[in-house]
């Protein structure tokens, strides 16, 4: 392995975002991950979730100690 080419997994990704239609929201934004979410009792809706809504909707960290 050579210093002058750096390794695959160093590199920075280079594909664009994804640019999507939030499934809590629906406003066409930038796809932070791919959820599954239950409205009512039973029926799940699975499709990508902007960063603001899963900023918002994440749960709370809880630190163990």
């Amino acid at each position: 392995m050579s210093w002058a080419r750096g390794h695959s997994s160093l590199t920075e990704n280079s594909t664009a975002p994804t640019i999507d239609r939030c499934i809590n929201c629906g406003d066409h934004e930038q796809v932070q991950a791919r959820i599954t979410m239950e409205f009512g009792e039973g029926n799940y809706n699975t499709g990508p979730i902007c960063r603001k809504c899963y900023i918002l909707h994440r749960a709370p960290r809880v630190a163990r100690f």
